[in-house]
């Protein structure tokens, strides 16, 4: 379960005037999409509350996604007739027995060390180090993969196929951004267009950042036939 550990202000943009909004008094709304390592959850948090000064309307989102069940994966907010004052963030409410807590904190710290190092890795890799990194790892997945050259790919960086049981192709396309520019839903549309037109049994996006929620949607529409893989999966791949 996630939830939003402190309460937050926000600055009204017509009046500037600031209101406290309690977390408490916040409902929230779950869904659930399923992904290469399991469910996502998305926690949507969503309030509104009137400016005491001038009585303008002030409506707000927060969510935060968890990923696999029991992992926190990343939060986002946004805000339409005022700004936060500090962002809100969404966290998993962890539930430990006191014995069991010590124990448990230690072994998440070293976790989370070994993903920050492997994440910084990959934020500081050029693009075309990417390419080669993520055929890497298709390559250890038992694929014959061939990296194509470094300009006009035409929507496929990485050719990576399988003879056996039958004869299988995977078109891959690498997405080196940083975190915060997500790979959106024009994107998908344009690889997915580059499968058909090619005949590949599936495509596949890797990114260092984020997809948006239209560009997974429209993929899980897809079902099998196209797979998104973000930094966090990355991560998972490699630990």
């Amino acid at each position: 379960m996630m939830h939003i550990p402190n309460d937050f202000y926000i600055k009204c943009d017509k009046c500037n005037h600031v209101s406290l909004v309690e977390t408490d008094s916040l409902d929230y709304e779950t869904s659930v999409c399923d992904r290469p390592m399991g469910e996502e959850i998305e926690y949507t948090f969503h309030g509104e509350i009137c400016c005491e000064k001038c009585h303008s309307w002030i409506e707000f989102i927060i969510r935060g996604y968890e990923y696999p069940v029991g992992a926190f994966n990343y939060s986002d907010s946004e805000c339409n007739g005022g700004t936060f004052i500090d962002k809100p963030t969404v966290e998993i409410e962890y539930e430990f027995d006191d014995y069991y807590y010590g124990a448990a904190l230690d072994e998440y710290e070293k976790a989370e060390a070994i993903l920050e190092h492997h994440r910084n890795h990959i934020k500081n890799m050029s693009h075309r180090e990417f390419e080669f990194f993520v055929a890497d790892i298709f390559e250890k997945l038992d694929f014959t993969v061939k990296i194509t050259k470094a300009t006009r790919d035409g929507g496929k960086d990485i050719i990576a196929t399988k003879p056996d049981p039958i004869p299988y192709m995977l078109i891959v396309e690498c997405k080196h951004w940083g975190e915060d520019h997500k790979v959106d839903v024009s994107v998908v549309r344009s690889v997915y267009g580059v499968q058909v037109a090619t005949q590949a049994n599936q495509s596949v996006i890797v990114t260092s950042s984020k997809f948006t929620k239209d560009a997974r949607a429209f993929a899980e529409e897809r079902k099998n036939l196209m797979t998104l893989l973000d930094i966090d999966d990355l991560l998972k791949l490699i630990c």
